[in-house]
């Protein structure tokens, strides 16, 4: 649901291998901004690979210097978006909670390695984790998003402690505090924490404390209310309809919808210490430490991804929920940040990210090459369909894997990817798109085909070994 083993947006957009580089963005003049208009026009519409609806929002020195959206937000209407035009965020709903979280640490109303227990008594494994371990999906619990899709009643409304029930039954995935497992389920329990701490809804909660100190007014929480333009969301950008869905089954792990606009403000208002202190969210990203957990650079702290690079370090989260994706990306040193919001569930948002990053930290690129096109490699084509057909039958070989992602991979995991793929059908064709090197990966990209007769991209990484680091689709 939130795309654990295929977020791959970060590493690629950092994948470049440049010198070092000062941290401070170039500003966007209207020559740059023009450039911008033209890389993200291109990634926009109802082609393989692109988005009918993209909304985009730059900010620099702590204020939004850019915030357009392009293509149209309702095929069959074909409704202009605009950068008023709301989208599901997806996961990047958690920062939103890890911030609600931290206030109330700040305010000593809750402390970050007490026991689930003293908060939930309760709920599942409540006395074996911590309220820190949630934050950094180190919990083990078991992650309810991977099956929620597969769940019948998904289009109907359910309450958090029913979600957190259907957790009940499974046992940890790991000893709490060992490794990392990314579990929607966890902050689900983040979000009761916070109801239970401050008798409150979550909702009204962050609208008090995060929404109107940030002045965010486009944002909400489940389905937006009013006459307002809500992007219709796409699995794909040829206009596929994502299943039914309630937003309740999200949310304090992805149930927010907002405008780039708005999520920018937030990060304005993370950034300057309006919503919780400049050292709390320093341990947010401190707490990360240095070992990659979802491969490919990629770390996790409390509630942040980051991805660090010749200097700099993006921090912020990336998320995906059937028929929206999102990317939401800063450089704290700098108050730069990007946001990029697609109703196309198949979107790679790195390649809009891309486009700004290019233009606004050029240094980054000066040693780069253009990407050469490279013919079709049938051994790697090959080697897809193997992937493909062995996530249908739920046995992948551990010999084709690389090391983070035989860790990524955990039964919950491709019990969802494989549930995912059960609505294909039998794969007809794999067409070879493209393939570049980055940063020691092998980047391949591909139009595949089903049976059903369902059309999507996929994009594989592998090694300097020849293993899969990472796949998306």
């Amino acid at each position: 649901m939130h795309r654990l083993v295929v977020a791959i947006s970060l590493a690629l957009v950092l994948a470049l291998g440049a010198p070092a580089l000062a941290t401070e963005a170039v500003e966007i003049s209207p020559a740059i901004a023009a450039k911008i208009d033209a890389a993200l026009e291109a990634v926009t519409g109802t082609s393989s690979g692109q988005s009918p609806a993209l909304s985009v929002a730059v900010l620099e020195h702590g204020k939004i210097v850019y915030a357009r959206a392009f293509g149209v937000s309702d095929l069959a209407a074909k409704i202009p978006a605009t950068p008023h035009t709301r989208f599901r965020i997806a996961s990047v709903t958690k920062m939103f909670t890890a911030v609600s979280i931290m206030q109330l640490v700040e305010a000593g109303r809750l402390q970050l390695d007490a026991p689930l227990a003293a908060y939930l008594p309760d709920a599942p494994h409540a006395s074996q984790v911590t309220i820190r371990q949630l934050l950094m999906h180190r919990s083990g619990i078991w992650n309810y998003g991977d099956a929620a899709f597969s769940n019948p009643h998904v289009a109907e409304p359910i309450a958090p402690a029913e979600i957190v029930e259907l957790a009940r039954s499974h046992p940890l995935d790991n000893l709490p505090g060992t490794s990392f497992s990314y579990s929607n389920t966890g902050y689900v329990l983040l979000g009761m924490v916070v109801e239970s701490v401050t008798h409150r809804a979550l909702a009204d909660y962050e609208r008090e404390r995060i929404l109107q100190p940030a002045n965010m007014n486009e944002t909400t929480c489940g389905d937006p209310l009013g006459a307002v333009d809500f992007a219709r969301g796409y699995m794909t950008a040829a206009g596929t309809r994502p299943p039914a869905y309630s937003p309740s089954w999200f949310f304090a792990d992805g149930d927010i919808v907002s405008t780039a606009s708005d999520v920018a403000r937030f990060d304005a208002a993370l950034l300057d210490g309006r919503l919780i202190k400049p050292a709390t969210f320093s341990e947010m990203q401190s707490s990360a430490g240095s070992a990659p957990t979802f491969g490919n650079g990629v770390m996790y702290g409390l509630g942040l991804m980051l991805v660090s690079m010749s200097g700099m370090t993006l921090v912020g989260h990336h998320g995906g929920v059937p028929g929206f994706v999102a990317q939401n990306d800063m450089v704290p040193a700098s108050g730069f940040a990007v946001v990029v919001l697609s109703d196309a569930y198949d979107f790679a948002t790195a390649n809009a990210n891309h486009a700004v990053v290019r233009q606004t930290f050029p240094s980054l690129f000066e040693n780069v090459p253009n990407p050469i096109a490279a013919p079709e490699d049938p051994a790697v084509t090959a080697k897809l369909r193997t992937f493909l057909q062995s996530i249908q039958r739920g046995t992948i070989d551990p010999n084709t894997l690389s090391q983070a992602m035989i860790d990524a991979l955990t039964p919950a995991v491709i019990s969802g990817l494989r549930a995912r793929l059960a609505d294909f059908s039998t794969l007809s064709t794999l067409t070879f798109r493209s393939s570049q090197s980055l940063s020691g990966f092998a980047v391949f990209r591909y139009d595949a085909s089903y049976s059903g007769p369902q059309t999507t991209t996929l994009t594989l990484l592998l090694d300097a070994q020849g293993k899969i680091a990472s796949f998306h689709f």
